[in-house]
């Protein structure tokens, strides 16, 4: 999914100032907001992709998509109410066309095929395409209607891509499996209809004035991460939205794989399972002896049985219990001389991994085994390799998330960067996990927006072929969650972005999901980014008051300044049009009155403002956080301060 560079920086500078004409503009119609349903949260299910990404997207449309932020919508273009004036395709008029759907696919073909007829009455103000034959199609999936040139561009589609061409007066989407059919609809949807999917409450259809899908469109797009995970609330616990996102890992074990075309998930737990497959309970900092073989002999069996519980894993996760910084693994004399011998107690780990491996590859083909090279196990060892079907998941959980990855200035991160780069060396298979929140306080605001594209593109250029992006999943958030969710999804899915188109995005988000104090918004998120950047670091395990120091952007001290942020989320609030908008800036300033509680003035009111709107919007989490008042703490509550 491409977009023309200077067309989208255009558009960018032309959101900017047709959101300054809407805030002076009462008349100006609130764009239309649909609500997606939510999925009940269950175990994951599973199914991966198991060929490594060779290609990029390639072939852009001639004509730049739509899905790159436009021009608000201002009073004469939404006069009649309707989002699109005019659509053609290949020169003829979108009422001249029908709809044709692939028989006998997995059900998210034919949601996505739903979808499509939906949102096109919707933009259009009211035409429903008939699903019939014609003169003029939609052609959706595999179908009697593939011509050799559909069937060759399918052919170039890999892992869950999709391909989208005309040929012979009708338009194609399809993939080379069912989810990437379901993904080429949706991006369609996006690029040419101006659907925004940007949370599980919001999607919009974006105001146009008219749209011409040439006749030579053949767009081919070919994820370059195999598995795409952003652990976000919304992201884990629907699956539409997930779908919408192209996030290929979900958790609906409720929902068969085949309705969903397929995706990656894990046979039981996917990490820290070590334990567990020795059919002892989890316990953290205790890792089991590597070199024992009752206990591998053990490991090995009970590997077995969860891989024929679930019958469509591709991956099994055999990977050590959670440690704090310091702990180590089995010290004994037989692990030992394995580590030392490979300069890393991930000898003494891959080792057994690899056996793990070689003795369940007949039975299982296409399944791998996944670890993680975690805290003591990170550097890679100096003769071992992993096995062809062994996945290693590399984890950044000590770094600096203010820097780059790649950022050799940063002394926290230079060591994360000499061992992606020897992983890299050695491993076919290797999955990332990243860190996108504050997992000390909730609250408090993470400033690791500008580092975000970088990352994922460090990534990319480190042989990575699978990403998970640990956000803050166990409830909705009450900082910038669903803005996270919405920007990793796009980079996962089109990393060749732009670092203009990034932001672009992330511009445009704020538009539509907090309405016309955007703006405000935007100030408050760049001089929170400052504010932290007066510290050498920031890591995942900061505390509020330590990753956000009480000073004013300049970096003077400052306990009113706390203040004057908050003032923008007030001002926002009173400038947003839509009910919707006025409750997305109302939850998403819990940070900022979070901010004032720890130092600024009257802390008592603003933790009580917080505990009032946690409850008001069914936040959960900040039991673990914050202390949870009773009737009786709420008599003494300065006592909490």
């Amino acid at each position: 999914m491409k977009f023309t560079r200077v067309a989208l920086l255009l558009l960018s500078a032309l959101l900017l100032l047709s959101v300054a004409l809407v805030s002076c503009n009462d008349s100006t119609p609130d764009p239309e907001v649909t609500d997606a349903p939510l999925d009940t949260p269950t175990e994951p299910s599973t199914d991966v992709p198991t060929e490594a990404p060779t290609d990029v997207p390639t072939e852009a449309p001639t004509e730049a998509p739509t899905e790159a932020p436009t021009e608000a919508p201002t009073e004469a273009e939404t006069d009649d109410g309707i989002p699109l004036n005019e659509l053609t395709i290949g020169g003829v008029d979108i009422k001249e066309y029908t709809l044709v759907v692939q028989d006998g696919g997995a059900a998210c073909v034919r949601n996505s095929a739903d979808e499509l007829v939906e949102f096109i009455e919707k933009a259009t103000g009211g035409f429903r395409i008939p699903e019939k034959a014609s003169e003029h199609e939609i052609v959706i999936g595999v179908t009697d209607r593939d011509t050799d040139k559909v069937t060759a561009a399918r052919a170039e589609v890999k892992l869950d891509g999709y391909t989208l061409l005309m040929d012979g007066g009708r338009l194609y989407i399809t993939g080379s499996c069912d989810r990437g059919t379901m993904y080429g609809v949706y991006c369609f949807l996006e690029d040419y209809i101006g659907v925004r999917f940007f949370a599980k409450d919001t999607t919009v259809v974006i105001d146009q004035d008219a749209v011409a899908i040439p006749a030579d469109v053949h767009t081919i797009h070919n994820p370059y991460f195999e598995m795409r995970d952003t652990y976000w609330y919304d992201m884990r616990y629907d699956q539409t939205f997930a779908n919408h996102a192209k996030d290929n890992s979900f958790y609906d074990s409720s929902t068969p794989v085949s309705d969903i075309g397929g995706g990656i998930g894990y046979a039981g737990r996917f990490v820290h399972t070590i334990n567990l497959l020795q059919d002892l309970p989890y316990q953290g900092n205790v890792q089991p002896c590597l070199t024992d073989e009752n206990i591998y002999q053990l490991v090995l069996s009970n590997v077995r049985k969860w891989l024929d519980a679930n019958p469509e894993a591709t991956i099994i996760s055999v990977s050590q219990n959670d440690s704090d910084p310091g702990k180590l693994g089995c010290q004994c004399a037989n692990c030992k001389a394995i580590d030392d011998a490979e300069g890393s107690p991930m000898g003494s780990l891959l080792t057994f991994i690899n056996r793990i491996a070689n003795d369940i590859k007949d039975d299982y083909p296409g399944v791998y085994v996944d670890t993680l090279a975690y805290r003591y196990t990170r550097k890679p060892p100096k003769t071992i390799r992993p096995a062809d079907n062994v996945i290693i998941r590399l984890c950044s959980i000590e770094c600096c998330f203010t820097h780059p990855l790649a950022d050799e200035s940063c002394l926290k991160n230079k060591s994360f960067k000499k061992d992606i780069e020897a992983w890299a060396e050695i491993c076919d298979n290797l999955y990332i996990w990243d860190y996108t929140y504050n997992a000390e306080t909730y609250f408090t605001f993470f400033p690791n927006f500008d580092v975000l594209w970088d990352n994922v593109n460090f990534y990319k250029d480190h042989n990575v072929t699978g990403v998970f992006l640990e956000g803050q999943q166990v409830s909705v958030s009450g900082e910038f969650g669903e803005l996270r969710s919405y920007l990793l999804a796009k980079l996962l899915w089109d990393p060749d972005m732009t670092e203009e188109e990034y932001y672009a995005y992330m511009d445009e988000f704020l538009m539509y999901y907090y309405g016309a104090g955007w703006e405000k918004i935007k100030t408050y998120m760049t001089d929170m980014t400052k504010i932290a950047m007066t510290n050498p670091h920031v890591g995942i395990f900061d505390k509020g008051e330590k990753m956000i120091p009480f000073v004013d952007p300049e970096g003077n001290r400052d306990l009113n300044y706390s203040r004057d942020l908050l003032d923008l989320w007030l001002e926002a609030y009173e400038l947003a049009e839509t009910e919707e908008q006025k409750a997305h800036v109302e939850k998403s300033s819990i940070q900022a009155y979070y901010y004032c509680h720890l130092k600024g003035k009257s802390r008592k009111e603003h933790l009580k403002k917080v505990y009032e709107l946690c409850e008001k919007y069914g936040i959960e989490y900040y039991k673990y956080v914050i202390p949870m008042p009773d009737s009786s703490q709420n008599e003494n509550l300065d006592s909490l301060l």
